[in-house]
């Protein structure tokens, strides 16, 4: 190869790194991030230092049938019998019953399930989290995961508050991206003949 023919390939590297392939590239690795951090947490329950969350906590809560579903309302005061049994408590004119077992009593009555900590519930703060940065962004290697929503990113600011990061990269996954950030940037380089 020539320095002519060699100068022309870098000079197509760099056209194709200015011209938003290389903002593609941190857009994918943030969707892939983000793949990752879910997978981990929703299905293990794992924060990104490889131990398990807090578990759900156990700690009398109130509440009310108004913020369950009707099935779960059945379950735990449905009859008569059931409310009487109840331990009550009136908060600003309104009337709430204790659950003994806490959140975790009031997934179990939801179907939801309990062994650990998934951070879902209605699935809408997980599906509210993207990849939140602009091209602008990608282009100068940033890619920014985050809530989209006002609501969600309370609740997801709730939840890192009482829990950690919820979004933190293991260093594990940290390393698969890396590898596959290296493989897409040597691709521009495969392409442009180098």
């Amino acid at each position: 190869m020539t320095f002519q023919e060699y100068d022309k390939r870098i000079n197509g590297v760099i056209k194709d790194l200015q011209s938003g392939k290389h903002g593609e590239v941190m857009l994918r690795l943030g969707i892939n991030a983000l793949t990752k951090i879910k997978q981990r947490v929703q299905e293990t329950g794992t924060n990104a230092k490889g131990s398990k969350y807090k578990p759900y906590s156990r700690k009398p809560m109130l509440a009310n049938c108004s913020t369950m579903t009707l099935s779960a309302c059945e379950t735990i005061a449905g009859s008569k019998e059931k409310r009487r049994n109840m331990e009550w408590r009136t908060v600003r004119g309104h009337k709430l019953f204790i659950l003994p077992g806490g959140y975790k009593q009031y997934r179990e009555l939801h179907g939801r399930q309990t062994a650990f900590v998934d951070f879902m519930f209605s699935g809408r703060m997980w599906s509210n989290i993207a990849v939140i940065s602009n091209q602008a962004q990608h282009q100068n290697m940033i890619a920014v995961i985050g809530a989209k929503q006002d609501i969600e990113k309370k609740k997801l600011a709730g939840n890192t508050a009482r829990k950690g990061d919820i979004l933190d990269l293991s260093q594990k996954e940290i390393d698969e991206l890396k590898a596959s950030y290296y493989i897409d940037t040597l691709q521009i380089f495969k392409n442009n003949g180098l």
